[in-house]
């Protein structure tokens, strides 16, 4: 039985993983999720500014302590959206390898998608019906649609709560002209995505999708049993952001179930998400906890295949 890990850095969040894999099933040790807006202002100037680079590397510090602390024999980490974009992103890759010994994989869009189905794909390998991943992160989503192991189609969108926020939520509260300006765009993006053929069920993984689902159930704190496999209907969606658009930011975090880190960005991010289920007619949706990370340590630990159909 070996003891491994798996890192996320993503534009929002840092994601750790730690588990024990025996016979290709992973069994969770410890889970992490920092919020450290490593993709400050990448849409805007498309470089890692110097604030954001140093929290990721203390994030990274850390979680690189508890790696060492529980025995952990291999470390794979990923990076996404941020650091595909931001000009300097080598300088910071640099810096955690030569002072922290760690190897950051930036991957593609189209990778990003592969490792969030496949960590979907292996939680509900009994579904009978096609499974339509909605991954929203913090400077894009991923949609993947597929059925057993095989993914049918993907898309990566530049839609994501951070790059949203900074590029039409700037004023607090909301004004109504705002919402209605990233509601253009984001139903404008989502038209690229086909409608999926025949009957599927959606799910829906990434800090944006758990957090709602904790809202909705008013968690004092991050319960992942209670978060994962969790049913969102659209019109507890919908009602969410109504809560959101009528406060302040200060207002938003003494919501039960919203973490302060996330007040900001939770409404562009829930917009992305309510806006994707009324485009594609799902009434409701599946929450996963089950996202890269989990895809991550799949992909590296397993003989699990799949292939991208003609």
């Amino acid at each position: 039985m070996k003891t491994v890990a798996s890192i996320d850095v993503g534009t929002n969040t840092i994601l750790l993983l730690v588990a024990t894999v025996e016979g290709g099933r992973i069994k969770p040790l410890l889970e992490k999720e920092t919020i450290v807006r490593l993709g400050e202002g990448v849409q805007k100037d498309s470089v890692l500014y110097q604030d954001s680079m140093k929290r990721g590397f203390q994030t990274l510090a850390r979680y690189m302590e508890h790696c060492q602390s529980m025995g952990v024999q291999k470390i794979f980490a990923v990076g996404t959206s941020a650091l595909r974009e931001a000009r300097n992103s080598e300088a910071f890759i640099r810096m955690v390898k030569e002072r922290l010994g760690l190897s950051i994989e930036i991957i593609s869009g189209e990778e990003e998608a592969r490792l969030s189905f496949l960590a979907v794909a292996k939680d509900l390998k009994e579904m009978e019906r096609s499974t339509f991943v909605i991954d929203i992160g913090g400077g894009s989503t991923e949609f993947i649609l597929g059925r057993g192991e095989q993914i049918a189609h993907w898309m990566s969108l530049p839609l994501g709560s951070v790059r949203f926020t900074e590029r039409h939520l700037l004023s607090d509260p909301v004004r109504e002209e705002e919402w209605k300006e990233m509601e253009r765009e984001i139903r404008k993006l989502l038209t690229r995505v086909p409608h999926p053929r025949g009957p599927f069920s959606m799910v829906a993984v990434g800090g944006t999708a758990t957090t709602l689902a904790s809202v909705e159930q008013g968690l004092e704190e991050f319960i992942p049993e209670k978060i994962h496999h969790f049913v969102l209907k659209k019109e507890s969606l919908r009602n969410q952001l109504h809560l959101y658009r009528s406060k302040t930011i200060a207002q938003r975090k003494t919501i039960p179930g919203l973490p302060p880190d996330r007040a900001d960005v939770i409404l562009a991010g829930g917009a992305i998400l309510l806006m994707a289920m009324e485009k594609f007619g799902v009434s409701s949706l599946l929450i996963s906890c089950h996202g890269v990370r989990y895809g991550v340590l799949y992909k590296n630990i397993s003989d699990f295949k799949f292939q991208i159909s003609d």
